[in-house]
């Protein structure tokens, strides 16, 4: 059991691995939305995805902060779909510098609930009605170069 779980982690590390360094290079490559545009609604349309964040160096305490406040928003949400959606929700950091500098933050969800919005700003109105319109703009004040989200399709399982 354990040598399975551990084949697990190694293969989930060797996708992130690959992912990051194709979401920097997608990040070079394009322009990502406007992070106006990152808060339109969010659904994954593959069992597993990603959204890459570009989050200036100067504001990742804005940036973390607003994922506490979501994690606590998916884990108390009376809808059952929302902590459905927390099962599956990671948020990784980068080491490495993304583009122009910026922090590069790895949403990776898997398995992703289908039909389900993943969009900050809905979860957060729905949670903290008081806090939301602070909240909003304090996540995206941090965008340095706004918001990439990638659907996954797993083409082969080593």
């Amino acid at each position: 059991m354990r040598s399975v779980l551990n084949q697990r982690h190694i293969l989930v590390g060797c996708m992130l691995a690959a992912v990051l360094a194709a979401g920097i290079l997608i990040g070079i490559a394009f322009t990502a939305t406007t992070s106006e545009a990152a808060q339109a609604a969010r659904s994954f349309t593959t069992p597993t995805g990603m959204i890459l964040n570009y989050v200036k160096r100067g504001s990742t305490n804005d940036f973390e902060f607003v994922m506490g406040k979501l994690g606590e928003a998916l884990q108390t949400s009376e809808a059952p779909n929302r902590k459905e959606q927390a099962r599956g929700w990671k948020v990784y950091r980068a080491r490495e510098a993304g583009p122009n500098n910026s922090v590069l933050y790895v949403w990776f969800v898997d398995p992703a609930v289908g039909g389900a919005d993943y969009a900050v700003s809905q979860i957060i109105s729905e949670a903290f009605p008081a806090e939301a319109q602070q909240l909003y703009e304090t996540f995206n004040g941090s965008f340095a170069g706004g918001q990439a989200m990638v659907n996954l399709e797993l083409i082969e399982s080593f």
